[in-house]
């Protein structure tokens, strides 16, 4: 039992940790912040380029991670035509919904994944844990700091991802490898989930403001900055 609860502490670290680093630069470089906000995106491609992508073709079968991203790309489309024809809901709010819910279905999936190790005792191990999860608090701040939204939802945001992490593992820890297919599945929701998230949400609503070329030296930028991130880890 103290596993997924040592994981739900981790998550929580992680977090934020990405999340000061936003509030930092917004603090002391506020007139950076939509920039941050664009790295951002480019630092979600990365983690699905480099990280989930990669992990996914090497554990899942490609046609059930296939049917879930298109699952997940469908739903988010389908969740944000209602969503943009309520009144009370605007465009920055709409976004930061959608990035949760990427991030709680991404949280689900490495809860599930993590339970089935047995690698907790290592101390690289949690440290690399704690790192992978310093991208998402970014993004997730960044866009609570745009949306203007107060700093204290960041904390009601970090607790039920956490939690929903911890749950996950202890469910990944019952279950092991006989939830394959949810496995594979929940796997391609995350990646359609980001991925709609990511291209339509923020890099897409940044593009009337930065412009094409603007844009996309950004989102290489933080793509890049996940690669090496992502290539220290695993030295």
């Amino acid at each position: 039992m103290w596993m997924p609860l040592l994981l739900s502490g981790i998550s929580v670290m992680g977090l934020g940790i990405g999340g000061l680093l936003s509030s930092s630069i917004n603090r002391f470089f506020p007139k950076k912040l939509p920039y941050v906000y664009v790295i951002c995106g480019g630092i979600l491609i990365g983690i699905i380029t480099f990280d989930l992508i990669p992990h996914t073709l090497i554990d899942f079968e490609f046609r059930g991670v296939l049917l879930g991203t298109l699952t997940g790309y469908i739903m988010m489309l389908i969740i944000g035509h209602f969503f943009h024809h309520e009144d009370g809901i605007n465009v920055s709010e709409r976004t930061l919904g959608f990035l949760v819910a990427a991030v709680f279905f991404h949280h689900i999936i490495m809860g599930f994944s993590y339970g089935a190790v047995t690698l907790f005792n290592s101390h690289s191990f949690l440290t690399a844990m704690i790192l992978h999860q310093i991208p998402e608090g970014i993004a997730i701040m960044t866009t609570l700091l745009v949306t203007r939204i107060k700093g204290v939802t960041f904390l009601y945001i970090i607790t039920i991802l956490s939690v929903v992490f911890g749950v996950s593992a202890f469910l990944g820890e019952t279950v092991k490898g006989s939830a394959r297919t949810v496995d594979t599945l929940l796997t391609g929701t995350t990646i359609g989930t980001l991925l709609f998230v990511t291209l339509n949400e923020i890099i897409g609503k940044s593009k009337k403001q930065f412009g094409w070329i603007p844009l996309l030296l950004m989102v290489t930028f933080g793509a890049i900055m996940i690669k090496v991130y992502i290539s220290l880890l695993t030295d």
